[in-house]
């Protein structure tokens, strides 16, 4: 296993745009979206995949706040995440996790847990990430890599937001050497 964090690129952003309707696949079956009239799993009036794609062009465009990732497994694709820092954190975060998609193939095998463990590698400090309650997976998933990361130094509590019930994970990482897990050193690129 190779897994390999990569900054993404607006010359790389179609690998995200592309992954991005998979996620919100995924997602539906915990929050029960439905797709627009377009087909389109998205609330918004988009009509085409492209369009869809646009609105995440945010992510883009305001370096060093938001942050785009390409997870890799031995060079092959396996997943994004997104962090953002402050105005787009919640208050009293330095950094959130927005987003983290992995395909099937790549789950229950370690790359989830080395590619959260390089991210929050690299931006030490307090973090927020949030998880939809019904989805028991990615509590399972987040309990055990904070657990392992933090040494069972986190804080979890449920929420109500307006998109409905969440848990929400808090934890504080200071600048280290090395993750919990072995990983590839990590690669600005």
């Amino acid at each position: 296993m190779n897994v390999r964090i990569t900054p993404s690129t607006a010359a790389d952003a179609y690998i995200v745009k592309n992954l991005y309707p998979l996620y919100l696949h995924d997602l539906s079956q915990f929050g029960g979206e439905m797709a627009n009239e377009h087909g389109i799993l998205e609330p918004d009036a988009a009509s085409t995949l492209a369009e869809q794609g646009e609105m995440q062009s945010i992510w883009w465009n305001k370096p060093n706040v938001l942050f785009p990732f390409i997870i890799r497994d031995g060079g092959r694709i396996a997943g994004f995440a997104f962090v953002a820092r402050p105005p787009h954190a919640p208050e009293s975060t330095d950094h959130t996790l927005h987003e983290f998609f992995l395909l099937h193939a790549f789950r229950g095998v370690g790359v989830g847990d080395r590619a959260a463990c390089e991210i929050f590698d690299r931006f030490p400090g307090r973090w927020h990430l949030e998880v939809l309650v019904k989805n028991l997976r990615a509590r399972a998933f987040w309990r055990k890599v904070l657990s392992q990361y933090t040494g069972g130094q986190y804080e979890e509590r449920s929420t109500r937001t307006d998109a409905g019930p969440r848990q929400v994970y808090r934890f504080e990482n200071p600048p280290r050497a090395s993750s919990p897990f072995p990983t590839s050193p990590p690669r600005l690129e």
